[in-house]
């Protein structure tokens, strides 16, 4: 009886660390599929509204609200996510053409990145994909304008830009909006306190668009910045760049589970070689 009792608790020990190993692996072929999805549904929204859709008002509008912001401080957008709902609704609904507050898509190829851009910080937004940072400019491009796209990164059940510290100086990252896709260069990679956010500011006559989000990996106190200004797009560039992207450990989900599963089946193997040992004694 505790024979059996011993072997149906390594069972489900078993069970239980399978479960923790491959939940990571799952949650995140999920979640991008899922991330696809709302993409492809965007687009294809788009593409059923793009005989009345009138791009230079929108971008017009766009620009009217950049133009508008105030000079300030930004607020650091994780502590952002606990404030209330926004209820700015000239901020809601620019470049807000679906109406499901999706503004366009960000696409990072050196690290094999695509995700939607929804308007907001909020913790709802964070927990899927990437937010803009109200009081930054809208990502439509042009002098004078910093927009900041912020992400979780370390989550079980996403990706997201857990693998943005692997980005270096020269790498490219792009923004689709509207009509355009807007190419920029990383320039420049810091790592600040959360409530450092001078480096955000807009600065006349640039164009910049920062990434931001926690630092270090599982520990997450301080913020990793990697700002972009605006260059010419080059189709042939970015895909010579995407054939040379890399991931980080943290993201090499399916090694994880080969090594967990490998670990643990070296435990059993040395739990049956023990077992067997001790019926050999006693015969």
């Amino acid at each position: 009886m505790k024979k059996k009792l011993s072997n149906l608790m390594i069972i489900l020990i078993f069970i239980a660390g399978l479960s923790l190993l491959v939940y990571p692996l799952v949650a995140n072929k999920w979640n991008n599929y899922r991330q696809e999805k709302l993409i492809q549904n965007y687009q294809q929204a788009l593409l059923k509204k793009e005989e009345t859709i009138d791009y230079e008002n929108e971008i017009q509008k766009a620009k009217v609200y950049n133009q508008a912001l105030a000079p300030h401080v930004l607020p650091d957008s994780f502590a952002n996510t606990k404030n209330s709902k926004i209820k700015d609704q000239t901020y809601l609904s620019a470049l807000n053409l679906t109406g499901d507050g999706m503004m366009g898509i960000i696409e990072i190829p050196k690290i094999n990145v695509k995700l939607p851009i929804y308007h907001t910080t909020s913790k709802e937004v964070l927990e899927k994909a990437t937010g803009h940072l109200e009081g930054s400019s809208l990502p439509i491009g042009g002098k004078g304008n910093h927009a900041v796209i912020s992400a979780h990164r370390g989550l079980p059940s996403a990706s997201l830009f857990t693998d943005l510290d692997q980005l270096k100086k020269g790498n490219h990252f792009l923004i689709h909006v509207l009509n355009k896709t807007l190419c920029y260069q990383v320039d420049r990679i810091e790592v600040v306190k959360p409530e450092e956010t001078s480096s955000l500011k807009i600065k006349q006559g640039k164009d910049y668009v920062s990434l931001l989000t926690c630092t270090p990996y599982g520990i997450n106190d301080k913020r990793l910045i990697v700002r972009g200004h605006r260059v010419a797009y080059s189709e042939k560039k970015i895909q010579n760049e995407e054939k040379n992207n890399s991931s980080s450990m943290h993201t090499r989900y399916g090694l994880w589970v080969f090594v967990g599963l490998s670990v643990t089946s070296v435990f059993i193997f040395g739990l049956y070689r023990k077992d067997k040992r001790m019926k050999a004694k006693v015969l």
